[in-house]
């Protein structure tokens, strides 16, 4: 008779009360997150290198106004002295063509180099626009990766509720 009380207490323990288990944490949206940051970090080398050229492109029209600028300078004063020369009684007819085809020649350098300075100024626009593009691209990405953190933190906070 024993073993029957035995045997009948071992039917009458109770059972251990069902514990959830905690479920694991969906990864995708972590990985998606991942991305996202990785995504902003390429925008931002992106932006950095599409504003290093841009600056590149702008010293270098700079130099390119300051030749210009020094070509004109040195036109208008080797035209002032041979005319000066000229009307002095310094020099001859002959030297004062011969100087005017040269002012001729640095005025034609002069202009050649405006030239250049117009074609590095539509390139400068051109690397400000990629610049400025990369900006608004990098701040897009920004935006989404903060819409995604927020709702990742949303959904841990009703996993949180659900769980208490």
């Amino acid at each position: 008779m024993m073993r029957a009380q035995e045997a009948g207490r071992r039917t009458a323990r109770r059972e251990a009360p069902e514990i959830r288990e905690p479920k694991a944490e969906d990864r995708n949206l972590v990985l998606l997150q991942r991305l996202r940051r990785q995504r902003v970090e390429r925008y931002e080398q992106e932006r950095m290198r599409a504003k290093a050229e841009w600056r590149r492109q702008r010293m270098a029209l700079r130099d390119l106004k300051q030749r210009r600028r020094e070509a004109q300078r040195e036109a208008k004063e080797y035209w002032q002295r041979a005319r000066e020369e000229f009307i002095g009684m310094t020099i001859t007819s002959g030297q004062y063509r011969r100087a005017k085809t040269i002012y001729e020649r640095m005025k034609e350098i002069a202009a050649q180099r405006y030239l250049d300075c117009q074609e590095a100024v539509a390139h400068c626009r051109l690397r400000r626009s990629g610049y400025f593009a990369a900006c608004l691209q990098l701040q897009q990405a920004q935006r989404q990766h903060e819409k995604l953190e927020m709702f990742r933190q949303e959904l841990r906070q009703r996993q949180q509720k659900g769980d208490d």
